[in-house]
């Protein structure tokens, strides 16, 4: 009878075969089943099919140490599980406005009033799951064919929806030499693609850079003179730490939406609570949207949310804490190596590692560190298919997940 080691082995190499097989989510498709042009386009997210390899392992019996997923491990404030329950007690299971629970559009457009320094009302807001807002974004402005641009390396679900809504996609590389700093020749060649629409992600998923205020507001005045779509995803804006965080919503421009999370501002990923502020407009055909897809977002989560706006200030106070203790441990940590270069992030919990010193590209670096050091990362072409030779690492987990993760990572990165 085989031993529990000898199972797990076989269990790696398995995984092994299935990762080199699948790419991580390139999976096979039966050639009798004929799926639309979009249906065929679907990509997913390369770290959930990562998540779902180490699932894999741990199945078997072994620890995995979880670095792929920004899946926060802080608790959420006790108020938005207590109101949660509350309106769950309350059979609060109905529908809803699409456009979002009334209570909950107007403590977010109060909050963000208060910040931005102009009036916000409900009618400016909507509320939908992040994710589906990048869809609904490009599905509201763009056609088959029409060209976006992304600042590089950028958030998966961006490549994702384009590619689904069949979209031309240009990226505009930033780089670690100038901190992924958002750079004035950056601007210059987005704007030059003359593309139907531009994402700009600050703070930044995966680099942790937050971009000054004068290129971000340069950015958003030149798109509104020639007519481009701007799309501003702050979901990681209220948890910047090593420079100011700023939000281009304090400009009244027709053509910007503003978009953020509550998953990563309360430790909520699964309530898939977001929001967007916009001209109302563009805020309406949002609503349609949200009618159209899901009809409503659950009551319940949502009111969850506003008892959880009540305490912002201090709850993302102790978010902010514990992201600069990650960052400086994780600092000092992967400083112990020469096979990895790195920004240290000044907002959030993510790094974005350049690991070409180690000779290796990014999947076949994350499969090694997988199945030698059982420690799960996400490929860095999962944010430009060009950035092959970078990974990227979560450290909003457990601090065992993050510390002897990180300390794995580095013990392949030295062997290399």
């Amino acid at each position: 009878m085989p031993s529990r080691m000898t199972l797990l082995v076989s269990s790696l190499i398995n995984c092994s075969h299935i990762m080199r097989q699948e790419a991580f989510g390139a999976a096979k498709v039966n050639a009798s089943l004929q799926f639309s042009v979009r249906g065929r386009a679907l990509m997913g997210q390369k770290m959930f099919a990562v998540l779902e390899q180490a699932r894999r392992i741990e199945s078997q019996g072994a620890k995995v140490y979880h670095l792929e997923l920004g899946n926060p491990r802080l608790p959420p404030p006790p108020a938005i599980l207590s109101r949660t329950v509350q309106a769950l007690i309350e059979q609060e299971v109905g529908y809803t406005q699409s456009a979002g629970h009334p209570a909950l559009r107007q403590a977010i457009a109060q909050l963000r009033e208060r910040a931005w320094g102009h009036t916000i009302t409900e009618a400016n807001v909507v509320v939908s799951p992040a994710n589906l807002i990048i869809n609904q974004f490009f599905d509201l402005v763009c056609d088959p064919g029409d060209k976006v641009v992304f600042f590089t390396p950028a958030f998966p679900s961006y490549w994702a929806a384009a590619t689904h809504m069949g979209l031309q996609v240009e990226g505009v590389t930033l780089d670690l030499v100038t901190g992924y700093d958002l750079t004035d020749e950056a601007i210059t060649r987005a704007l030059a693609a003359r593309p139907k629409a531009i994402v700009v992600n600050s703070a930044n998923n995966p680099t942790g850079a937050v971009y000054g205020r004068e290129p971000l507001e340069r950015l958003a005045v030149e798109c509104d003179r020639l007519g481009i779509w701007l799309l501003s995803d702050e979901t990681y804006g209220e948890i910047s730490f090593g420079r100011p965080f700023h939000s281009l919503g304090g400009l009244e421009l027709p053509r910007l939406v503003v978009m953020s999370s509550f998953s990563k501002l309360f430790s909520v990923p699964g309530y898939r609570i977001g929001f967007v502020i916009a001209h109302p407009d563009v805020a309406e055909k949002f609503a349609l949207s949200v009618s159209t897809l899901v009809s409503c977002l659950p009551i319940f989560t949502q009111l969850g949310c506003v008892a959880a706006l009540d305490c912002i200030e201090d709850y993302t106070a102790s978010v902010r804490e514990r992201c600069v203790s990650m960052t400086e441990w994780c600092d000092q940590a992967l400083q112990g190596t020469n096979r990895i270069s790195f920004v240290p992030p000044k907002a959030g919990f993510y790094y974005f590692l350049d690991i070409s010193a180690c000779g290796l590209d990014d999947l076949t670096f994350a499969q090694r560190l997988l199945e030698e050091q059982q420690t799960a990362v996400t490929p860095g072409s999962s944010f430009d298919p060009s950035l092959r030779s970078h990974i990227r690492i979560a450290t909003c987990g457990s601090v065992l997940d993050v510390h002897e993760g990180v300390r794995r990572l580095v013990a392949l990165a030295e062997t290399l």
